[in-house]
């Protein structure tokens, strides 16, 4: 199984019972792929499509008492014995391609990831969640028993399904996390105080668990090294922690993360590896074997932390979410044919219905038409108007399917919208999506032609079989009618940079309700060259339409800047010394002093081209303008049915 070009990252791994064909390991995600606690045929479909070339799968949380359920049941049910049959399957497909397989088992405790419960939530101690708005009910002594004993019958269930081992999930702060902490563990029993006490829970379920199932049963802890709050754990109290799981001498592995919940899944305005640094440390100090994950996306980055000692083996989710062939692809030196993760957090984290990808229309879809095969076509010669993703995605999948294709885009470069978005803070590394489409296009031999716009589509009637526009969106212009008050659209920022402050250095923001990053993005850039910025949004919610773990970042890094909310408000009239905004909701005005106005105007379909006489189909932005996820999934979808 290795890999000249990544040794490390393929070769085996033996270390006590651990014994894996590989280091790269699947980190545990949920597919929500799940019907009344038990997995479907896709949740099959989608791990059968990803093992192959993994030393280790670990599934995603498994609910291992009734308490830890959600109402909807879209988590697996470790005791539901309707899920056993189907458990053994997706162990039986696992073990086929080669690799282990190891189940997550999780309790929220006082966190409930926004989704209802018929069990009240428990905890060490009745402190609220600020992410929720209940206090949850104070565990007692029979609680805690029998919250262990869960868990050991949920390590024997999925034991007898075939699976070779349990993970505890004790991160992101829940409830063997709310233990360990001494901001949410107030008790003065033996399961709260010193450390050792905290941390008990964690010690007496390894220990119970290991005690019921074979002996060569894995048993895995996952930690946060850092939570990332004021008083949560850091770095110091998880080395103590691993330092005493260690001592213990039963538990197999640390897969270490950082951050809590709805702040772990790091966009992509955070940097590589943010927990490499501390699993190194955690490494080091406790002798236990690691995993690291978060955020790694390369396997050269993946080969470099194993190089370095940062693990002993490195964990990915959303690199295998964005490609099923990432490890085959690597391994057999195609690594520059990876399909980029690029960090959205869009789909990957939305769950409508269950488990997809912003750049890769196929997750989730597996076993659904069109997308669950390729299939040859009778060649027909396909002119593409416009090189943005919907375009170069729809080229991309009709060449595969031998029709021969010719992108003709009016400018000097591929990308479309995709270019404009990357242009924004800390998001330059969405050009990886833009590079992989242009070098998949040289695979194909696709024909293309820069700087050639087509307006009338009556001059390929004879050279084409059929035409795709692809024109994509542009951004609105401003309106007509300009006031007194200096004013500026996000794309003329966008595309010109902020301005240098001048007056006072006041500046409003008018955010039209969408609250998508091309508000937030152009609002940081404002706050980055020195404005002082009110933002101003028709929205009820600051980024409404972000995925959920980029708020309170973005809100973060505009809030250091001294921005200033204001929700639920329009601009209404401008003057020489500012704006005037209406409440939304009272009709009361507010006069807010401003030297510049920067105006969401939104993106407009660009022109098309006159039609010809030959079929014509329209895909992506050019439709109506959305996102890159409808781009892509509206470029495959047609393409495969040509």
């Amino acid at each position: 199984m290795s890999s000249p070009s990544y040794p490390r990252l393929f070769s085996p791994y033996r270390q006590g019972r651990l014994d894996l064909s590989g280091r790269l390991v699947m980190l545990p995600h949920g597919t929500a792929m799940v019907r009344d606690g038990v997995p479907t045929d896709d949740d099959i479909a989608y791990y059968a499509a990803r093992s192959r070339g993994l030393g280790l799968v670990i599934t995603g949380a498994t609910a291992a008492t009734p308490d830890a359920a959600y109402r909807a049941r879209i988590l697996t049910e470790a005791w539901n014995p309707d899920a056993r049959a189907i458990l053994q399957r997706r162990c039986d497909v696992v073990h086929a391609a080669g690799a282990k397989i190891v189940g997550q088992l999780c309790h929220l405790g006082r966190e409930s990831t926004g989704m209802e419960s018929e069990h009240a939530p428990k905890a060490p101690s009745a402190v609220r969640s600020p992410r929720d708005p209940w206090p949850p009910q104070e565990m007692d002594e029979a609680h805690i028993l029998a919250f262990i004993d869960g868990f050991a019958d949920a390590a024997l269930k999925l034991q007898a399904s075939g699976y070779d081992g349990v993970e505890l999930h004790a991160a992101h702060g829940y409830l063997f996390a709310q233990f360990m902490s001494p901001a949410t563990n107030r008790r003065r029993d033996d399961w709260g105080g010193s450390l050792e006490n905290r941390v008990r829970l964690v010690t007496e379920t390894v220990a119970r668990v290991r005690a019921v199932c074979r002996p060569d049963f894995v048993i895995g802890v996952r930690l946060s090294a850092d939570e990332e709050t004021a008083d949560g754990l850091g770095v110091r109290d998880t080395v103590g922690i691993g330092q005493l799981l260690a001592r213990q001498g039963e538990t197999d592995y640390l897969n270490i993360t950082i951050g809590m919940r709805g702040a772990y899944v790091k966009d992509a305005t955070h940097p590589a590896a943010p927990a490499a640094r501390a699993a190194g440390i955690i490494r080091k100090e406790t002798g236990l074997p690691v995993i690291v994950g978060q955020k790694i996306q390369t396997p050269d980055l993946a080969e470099k932390l194993l190089a370095d000692g940062m693990a002993d083996l490195v964990g990915m989710a959303r690199a295998l979410i964005a490609d099923p062939d990432f490890a085959e692809k690597a391994r057999s030196g195609k690594a520059g044919r990876i399909r980029p993760c690029v960090g959205l957090n869009q789909d990957c984290r939305a769950f409508s219905p269950h488990l997809h990808c912003s750049v890769n229309p196929e997750t989730g879809r597996e076993t659904r038409a069109p997308f669950d095969r390729i299939t040859p076509a009778a060649p027909k010669r396909l002119a593409v108007i416009g090189g943005g993703p919907a375009g170069l995605e729809a080229a991309r999948i009709a060449t595969l399917r031998g029709h021969k294709v010719t992108i003709f885009e009016a400018t000097g470069a591929l990308g479309g919208q995709f270019l404009l978005a990357a242009s924004l803070p800390g998001r330059s590394g969405l050009l990886r999506m833009v590079d992989h489409l242009v070098d998949e296009m040289r695979h194909a031999a696709v024909d293309i032609r820069l700087n050639t716009p087509v307006d009338d589509l009556s001059v390929l009637d004879a050279a084409f079989d059929e035409v795709i526009v692809a024109t994509g969106a542009v951004p609105a212009s401003l309106p007509d009618s300009a006031g007194p008050l200096p004013t500026l659209s996000w794309s003329d920022v966008l595309r010109d940079g902020a301005p240098v402050p001048f007056g006072a250095g006041r500046a409003v923001f008018a955010d039209d309700g969408t609250g998508f990053w091309f508000t937030y993005g152009v609002a940081e850039m404002l706050v980055a060259a020195g404005w002082h910025l009110t933002l101003i949004t028709t929205s009820a919610a600051l980024g409404g339409h972000l995925p959920h773990e980029s708020v309170a970042p973005m809100l973060a890094r505009l809030g250091a800047g001294g921005t200033d909310f204001r929700v639920l408000m329009a601009v209404e009239t401008t003057g020489a010394d500012g704006v005037t905004a209406v409440n939304l909701t009272s009709g009361a005005e507010a006069h807010i002093p401003a030297d510049l106005l920067v105006v969401q105007t939104g993106r407009i379909v660009a022109p098309k081209p006159r039609q010809g006489a030959l079929p014509v189909h329209l895909i992506g932005d050019c439709v109506t303008p959305r996102r890159i996820t409808h781009a892509l999934f509206e470029g495959q979808r047609l393409a495969r049915s040509l």
